[in-house]
């Protein structure tokens, strides 16, 4: 508990300074996105965010899967959705979670990703799409990547 006075007055002091002050309860929001080379740390693109999707053609049903995420405050990289045509042959089409929308399967995430690496390969045709911006991933195949939210600073 702390005390009144000058001493209770001293001690808010110091709390505020060690956990940063007003300053700190404002989120920083990072928007910029940069897919690096996890080989060599290299940055092989940076884009907008905060959402953005990787698309890429599923290895048994040759259809198109694309998973959407947002960079959210506090918690980093977050899935929030996956859209398909089919999962495969044999699996159910219809369930908990699943609805159909635009002749696609959708199912709405909130996955927190701690980091998102992939491997791209030409037969996949993986894609990285942000607003107006689409990198075609496999001008890496067969690299490992990663795509990671820019630190983002506060401005006075």
């Amino acid at each position: 508990m702390i005390g009144t006075g000058w001493r209770g007055f001293a001690a808010l002091c110091l709390i505020g300074l060690a956990t940063g002050g007003p300053a700190a309860a404002r989120a920083c929001e990072a928007t910029l996105i940069e897919l690096v080379s996890i080989r060599d740390g290299t940055i092989l693109a940076q884009i907008d965010g905060p959402e953005f999707a990787l698309a890429w053609r599923h290895s048994v049903t040759l259809t198109e899967v694309r998973a959407d995420y947002r960079l959210m405050p506090g918690r980093g990289i977050v899935q929030t959705a996956e859209r398909f045509a089919a999962h495969g042959p044999g699996m159910a089409h219809e369930g908990a979670g699943w609805r159909s929308e635009n002749g696609l399967m959708l199912v709405e995430l909130d996955r927190d990703i701690d980091r998102l690496i992939l491997r791209a390969a030409p037969e996949h045709e993986n894609r990285l799409l942000a607003a107006a911006d689409v990198i075609d991933l496999t001008q890496w195949p067969a690299i490992p990547l990663e795509i990671r939210a820019v630190d983002c600073k506060e401005t006075e």
